[in-house]
């Protein structure tokens, strides 16, 4: 189900039939994996559904708001669990131990969201679309925020090392997050829902090992 922001009213689009929202959201995700933002057909979607104009228009307001839609419901679990993240309340013990558990929901998450692969493609090609990536900039501006909130909270209580610039640790993690990403999204048909979370934690175990206080 798509998900909805406390204090603001519901999207139209979760007016429609679960079956019929998901088989849309389907067809729209791979429309835009294959041909990209720009180049995606709305006519295509919509005739697949068996989805009149007048009838598509009544739940979104054109294709930008089909495309951010259908990522915020693949992505709103995700971005959900970022939010569940209390990194104030960490302490050096808990620190790592609580990072690795919330790294290991996430590879959890990405398992059972539907068409995972398909989402983060369309995410990363409009993200390296100049034209296009104002459409998916909240979404990596949130994801970096908490990355940035992790460091600053892990230097504050001694569990980072703080010999390197704040700037380049930064750089250094979202880059190395991405670097993961994309490499995932790359070989995801390579392994099961068990390895993949296995290979989340060792990515984690690569942040943590470049990163801890020695």
């Amino acid at each position: 189900m798509t998900q909805t922001v406390k204090g603001t009213p519901p999207h139209p689009a979760e007016r429609l039939p679960d079956e019929r929202r998901a088989a849309l959201f389907h067809v729209a995700t791979e429309e835009f994996a294959a041909k990209g933002f720009t180049a995606a057909s709305l006519n295509r979607i919509i005739s697949e559904v068996g989805m009149s104009k007048s009838s598509f228009y009544h739940y979104f307001e054109n294709k930008t708001d089909l495309f951010v839609q259908v990522l915020k419901a693949a992505l709103g679990p995700m971005l959900e669990e970022l939010q569940k993240f209390d990194v104030d309340s960490l302490d050096a013990v808990r620190f790592w131990p609580v990072f690795e558990a919330h790294a290991a929901a996430l590879a959890s998450l990405a398992n059972e969201t539907p068409d995972t692969n398909l989402i983060g493609r369309i995410f990363y090609r409009s993200l390296d679309n100049q034209a296009e990536r104002a459409l998916v900039a909240d979404i990596m501006e949130e994801s970096n925020r908490f990355l940035i909130a992790v460091l600053q909270r892990g230097q504050a209580i001694g569990c980072i090392r703080r010999d390197l610039p704040m700037s380049l640790m930064t750089d250094i993690w979202i880059s190395l997050s991405m670097a993961a990403d994309r490499w995932m999204l790359a070989h995801w048909d390579e392994f099961d829902d068990e390895e993949r979370v296995a290979l989340g934690l060792k990515f984690f175990d690569l942040f943590r090992r470049m990163s801890e206080v020695r």
